[in-house]
């Protein structure tokens, strides 16, 4: 069974991914602030983070993090069609794939599967 972290600043949206992951048998940990799910991860084993990323946030640079406590953690990011430009910097800083707001169940399972399995199809 995958354990999975959700960082993201919105309740609901964390609640609606955890509910997703949870739904495709992931053991589930929710945070809403970077410190704190840093924390777990260094406490834990976790398969996956999906992160939300905020312009203005310092989140774009906590794919860094996660890969210095984990250097095979899979991460997929959240952004918005106006902030690609941070998915494009998480990329490039260690995250495996990202997946634009608002979500759609459907993508979001099929990134995570995609991910977790190893099997990332091409954009």
């Amino acid at each position: 069974m995958p354990k999975s972290l959700i960082l993201h600043d919105e309740t609901d949206c964390r609640e609606l991914i955890k509910r997703v992951l949870l739904e495709n048998d992931h053991e589930v940990a929710t945070f809403a602030e970077e410190e704190e799910a840093l924390a777990w991860t260094n406490s834990n084993h976790v398969d996956l983070a999906i992160v939300s990323l905020e312009p203005g946030s310092v989140q774009s640079k906590i794919c860094q993090g996660f890969k210095q406590l984990n250097k095979n953690l899979k991460i997929l990011v959240l952004a918005t069609y106006t902030n690609r430009d941070l998915a494009t910097k998480a990329l490039e800083q260690g995250a495996d794939d990202y997946l634009l707001k608002p979500i759609e169940i459907k993508k979001l399972e099929a990134k995570v599967k995609s991910i977790i399995t190893g099997k990332i199809p091409t954009r």
